[in-house]
């Protein structure tokens, strides 16, 4: 078994907590790295990148994880690539 790299896009349910949702996401989930990503008229994606052993369920944990959250609209898993 090998390492992977899961991408996620988190979207807020409220812009005016989107600090608090960032500063969540990074205490619950650590990701290797976060990004915001510009959608529409003001509002804003969290982009976070995992590296996780392939074959253990990482990206559903992630996923679950990341819906617990408060603040998230949903959740969405953009890639799983092998490293």
């Amino acid at each position: 078994m090998g390492q992977v790299a899961v991408v996620m896009k988190i979207m807020p349910e409220d812009m005016g907590k989107f600090a608090q949702l960032k500063k969540d996401a990074v205490e619950a989930l650590k990701p290797y790295k976060m990004e915001e990503q510009p959608v529409a008229f003001g509002i804003v994606a969290l982009s976070l990148t995992f590296v996780v052993e392939d074959g253990v369920g990482g990206s559903d944990l992630l996923e679950a994880k990341a819906n617990k959250l408060s603040n998230v609209a949903s959740v969405e898993i953009v890639s799983v690539d092998r490293l």
